[in-house]
């Protein structure tokens, strides 16, 4: 496949592989399929897999059975993609052996672009669907390869894949990130990033961006997110949200904040959202941050808007 140059704002000018379908497949799907897609997403910060625990913390011997079982029993029977930060190889391995054979996922290590440092993967069925493309950028001055950017603490991704949905044929973004809990100038920027990433993308039913952004609702990250995105929090009323509003908990519940996200594009509907628990009646957290989902419906194109 040839490659494509895009000019990124505030970036120097790099190569990305092109984030389409070949043009005769996006025409056949793009133009004969009007079927509106139900799709839950769910995404959470499952916490990496630590040598040295923290005061409350279990080892993830104990919490993969909890972060899989919420994964299975908040997808059962709905067509869904999860996305996972702070993944470590060994963790993701564990969870598509506790999910089943039909799972899969797209994605690399941060810190080599293989297997080494945490990913942000994206997991989905096969049957489901079928994953076109998939790109990692790191989130710094030099995106194509891996590296820190700015005043970030560690090395920092955004996993993008290209789907398209087996039965009715949608085509849709999913967007998968974890922004620097350290460097302030390196959310914004990473934030600005993935923003222009989003802008070059055309040609799809929907684009949906998930993760831990380490930044509030006053924040200027998130800032850059609401100007052209709509928070799936903000998009529905009352009664149809369902849980806590706290995403992080730390891994004594004293320390909670809302930081993680599933931000969606025009032409998506968000019918319910929920920040669901971490921990139950055994006292274990399944990790410092909530798992959030939301129930959204891709609209059929005439009441949707082409994300381009």
């Amino acid at each position: 496949m040839n490659s494509v140059h895009y000019s990124f704002s505030g970036s120097a000018c790099f190569t990305v592989l092109p984030l389409l379908l070949s043009k005769m497949l996006i025409k056949i799907q793009w133009e004969d399929s009007k079927e509106e897609l139900p799709l839950k997403v769910y995404t959470h910060n499952i916490r990496y897999s630590a040598k040295h625990l923290s005061d409350g913390e279990k080892s993830w011997e104990t919490r993969k059975h909890l972060v899989a079982s919420s994964i299975e029993f908040n997808t059962f029977n709905q067509t869904a993609i999860v996305c996972l930060q702070e993944v470590l190889h060994n963790q993701l391995l564990d969870l598509l052996e506790l999910l089943g054979k039909d799972w899969t996922y797209c994605g690399v290590g941060r810190n080599d672009g293989g297997s080494k440092g945490e990913y942000a993967p994206i997991l989905y069925r096969k049957h489901q669907f079928t994953v076109e493309m998939n790109r990692t950028f790191w989130l710094s001055e030099t995106p194509d390869f891996p590296s820190r950017g700015w005043d970030a603490a560690s090395i920092r991704i955004v996993n993008a894949a290209l789907f398209s949905h087996n039965t009715s044929g949608r085509v849709l973004y999913m967007l998968n990130t974890h922004l620097d809990d350290q460097g302030v100038k390196a959310r914004v920027k990473g934030a600005e990033l993935i923003k222009d990433i989003i802008m070059s993308l055309q040609n799809h039913d929907a684009l949906i961006l998930c993760g831990d952004m380490n930044s509030e609702h006053d924040e200027e990250a998130y800032s850059v997110f609401a100007e052209f995105l709509k928070d799936s929090s903000k998009q529905v009323i009352s009664k149809s949200r369902y849980g806590n509003s706290s995403t992080f908990t730390g891994f004594k519940n004293n320390d909670k904040k809302e930081i993680d996200y599933i931000f969606v594009h025009d032409g998506v509907q968000v019918s319910s959202y929920g920040v669901l628990g971490n921990r139950f009646d055994d006292d274990v957290f399944s990790s410092d941050h909530r798992p959030v989902v939301a129930n959204l419906v891709i609209l059929n194109r005439q009441k949707g808007l082409r994300c381009n």
